[in-house]
């Protein structure tokens, strides 16, 4: 059983109440990785010339694949 099948069963069980605080859990959770992912970027940009950015990219883009 995947994590996400194993949270979706625990789920599954609760009772409203305890879903809606679960919800408004994940919802922070997910507003303070999109602040943190703003933070750094606004902080870090300009810190690479525009031939480093286009290789750092590139080199992001190579590694998804």
């Amino acid at each position: 059983m995947t994590v996400m099948e194993t949270i979706v069963r625990d789920l599954q069980g609760m009772p409203l109440r305890k879903l809606v605080e679960v919800a408004r859990y994940v919802h922070r959770m997910s507003a303070t990785n999109r602040e943190e992912r703003e933070r750094v970027l606004k902080e870090t940009y300009g810190s690479l010339s525009e031939d480093d950015g286009i290789r750092f990219e590139e080199a992001l883009q190579g590694a998804r694949v």
